[in-house]
């Protein structure tokens, strides 16, 4: 088996995450598998391994070859793509792409790397931050929810608030279904 990473006499590891998915064409998702990402107060490295996990091949990206445009780190979330959440990294020689698991730890690896080359302090996230990331997870697993729903003819239970069209009463009722209005007998889906 060959030895996963050597570190430089001044290197530290940073973070590491297993079953990171890499570059372009089609691999298995990084659930099933995959490589090792680590990041050290100089690199990235990639411990490639084959489908039986065992090391493959070692890829070192040396931090003080990333793109800085602005005072700023050319490292950011890709757009997801079938499920797929992407560490986007652009290195003076072009742009590496890692696949994770879960957006989230890719937001975690920005400011690692960002902090790194910046000298800055990581920037953690604020309470407020991290619920509004909570909500908008929720929001974008509602919709397909209500549709399986729809399609199954499962009833919602969602309660929704509006304002009666022709009163402005607020009315509150399940999601889907009609009822009156109590103060001027409309009709009205919510």
């Amino acid at each position: 088996m060959a030895e996963e990473f050597k570190l430089g006499p001044e290197e530290a590891v940073v973070l590491r995450m297993k079953k990171v998915g890499y570059g372009e064409g089609f691999q298995l998702p990084p659930m099933f598998g995959g490589n090792d990402l680590v990041l050290t107060n100089q690199n990235l490295i990639l411990v490639k391994k084959d489908m039986f996990g065992n090391v493959s091949d070692t890829v070192y990206f040396p931090l003080k070859d990333i793109k800085i445009v602005g005072g700023r780190p050319q490292v950011r979330k890709g757009n997801p793509a079938h499920m797929e959440h992407t560490l986007e990294v652009y290195f003076n020689s072009g742009m590496e792409s890692f696949r994770f698991e879960w957006e989230t730890d890719i937001d975690d690896w920005v400011r690692h790397i960002v902090s790194i080359i910046t000298g800055e302090p990581v920037k953690e996230d604020s309470p407020e931050e991290m619920m509004a990331e909570i909500m908008s997870m929720a929001e974008a697993i509602e919709a397909p929810v209500e549709k399986m729903r729809n399609i199954f003819g499962i009833k919602s239970t969602t309660q929704v608030s509006c304002k009666c069209p022709s009163c402005g009463a607020t009315l509150t009722g399940i999601k889907g279904e009609t009822e009156k209005c109590p103060y001027c007998g409309t009709f009205h889906t919510f």
